[in-house]
């Protein structure tokens, strides 16, 4: 799935003491001078193990940090573009 017209927006932190819940770090961006909430990082309350929630579809789906660390080292050994791959392919000169 690639997206050409993605931005990459400074991503802003606020911590969230929210009655219930325990204390979540949100994490927002600013789109067109608005401010949008995307995610935040929350601790389980039976464990204290951390998860990142995002919400989708209108749910909340929270991904396991150990599990999303992870994910990001196998991301930085074998996710590359498809100009990087074009790079490795040889140049087609058989002279």
């Amino acid at each position: 799935m690639s997206n050409n017209s993605a931005s990459y927006p400074t991503i802003s932190t606020q911590w969230a003491g929210m009655h219930g819940e325990g204390m979540q770090l949100e994490l927002s961006c600013d789109i067109s001078g608005e401010k949008h909430y995307f995610a935040s990082f929350v601790a389980d309350p039976a464990d204290e193990s951390l998860a990142l929630e995002l919400t989708v579809c209108g749910r909340p789906v929270r991904i396991a940090v150990a599990q999303l660390e992870s994910l990001i080292a196998a991301a930085k050994k074998d996710v590359h573009s498809e100009a990087w791959y074009d790079k490795q392919l040889p140049s087609g000169n058989n002279s």
